[in-house]
């Protein structure tokens, strides 16, 4: 499918079951933009940028998110030495936790748990594409609903993933300090972050690099009465992957994420963003993997309660680069004051 193809592309369909928590009490904070993130694969493995809010919890005070993320993946692509065969549908159940530590203060634990199977949608988005009359992504070369996961360079095998249950990621931890607090009648707030992954995950499996990268990031904002703009640039230090028996690294690299958010009542707010960052592998010879990850992000956040949130996101790449065909997020966002 092409470039043009993607553009027309637009999916709503989630088979997820979301678990809502407790009941909270009042803590203060902005919510952030959409906690959407790139579910490519192979960038699992690495550290990628999390739109994040630059206001932080109140000390003492914890945040938290639980969602469930679904996407379907196809991409078969031959290089001059590289071959990457990916063919699935990803579950993601995604935890994160912030805590106000001090006033200006605080850390934030990111896991995701991860399950790769062969999925059952096939049939439907070929119907749906035709419905359309668009492409099927070359889906019509292989047999409806099976699972591929196998990445090749120089006729070694870097990765072979397997169909499955749910899995542990790597994990995140982050640091975020403001710099640049909220203050009375002030629009502009600013914050440093800095993140390490550590190797939790299965290598052998695609559930991690089997490495740590850290990254620093400094999510900043500008507030209005009912718009709320975000920006994100960061740079991330990545360590080379393991690997089943090719000789692989990883490149460092740069983000960048801006989003918008409009509050349309107390209860509605609707957010657009774009997420992007360069490359997190050596030069492959894919261009569709060398040129980086754009991913667009649409959705809303409504408040079912006092500081509770329910946030939906709809993710894809217009550009035809290194991102699922779609993903979809439903989750929960709460806070609690200490």
């Amino acid at each position: 499918m092409n470039g043009h193809d993607r553009r027309r592309m637009r999916l709503c369909f989630l088979p997820a079951a979301l678990l809502l928590l407790g009941m909270v009490s009042s803590v203060s904070g902005d919510q952030g933009p959409l906690s959407a993130q790139n579910r490519f694969p192979l960038h699992l493995l690495f550290l990628t940028p999390r739109p994040a809010s630059a206001v932080l919890p109140d000390q003492g005070a914890l945040r938290g998110a639980v969602a469930m993320e679904y996407s379907s993946v196809y991409f078969d692509q031959r290089g001059s030495r590289w071959y990457v065969l990916l063919d699935m549908e990803t579950t993601v159940v995604d935890l994160c936790l912030t805590y106000g530590l001090t006033p200006r203060m605080a850390v934030r634990l990111d896991v995701p748990l991860i399950s790769m199977n062969s999925g059952f949608l096939d049939g439907f988005l070929e119907n749906y594409h035709n419905a359309l009359g668009v492409g099927n992504y070359g889906r019509e070369d292989r047999p409806g609903n099976t699972f591929a996961y196998q990445v090749d360079k120089d006729g070694r095998r870097w990765l072979a993933g397997e169909s499955g249950g749910f899995g542990l990621a790597d994990v995140t931890l982050s640091a975020q300090w403001a710099w640049l607090p909220p203050a009375v009648g002030g629009q502009w707030s600013s914050a440093v972050t800095a993140s390490l992954k550590a190797p939790t995950g299965d290598a052998r499996l695609g559930y991690g690099s089997g490495g740590y990268d850290f990254g620093l990031f400094l999510p900043s904002q500008w507030s209005g009465s009912t718009w709320t703009l975000y920006v994100m640039p960061g740079y991330i230090w990545r360590g080379s992957p393991d690997s089943l028996d090719a000789s692989v690294a990883a490149r460092d690299g740069y983000t960048l994420f801006f989003g918008a958010a409009y509050d349309y009542s107390d209860r509605w707010r609707w957010l657009a963003q774009v997420n992007y960052f360069t490359s997190p592998l050596e030069k492959t010879g894919i261009s569709r993997l060398d040129d980086g990850a754009l991913e667009v992000s649409l959705g809303f956040r409504r408040c079912i309660g006092p500081n509770r949130y329910v946030e939906f996101a709809f993710s894809e790449d217009p550009f035809t680069l290194a991102t699922p065909d779609f993903n979809i997020r439903l989750g929960v966002v709460w806070s609690w004051g200490g």
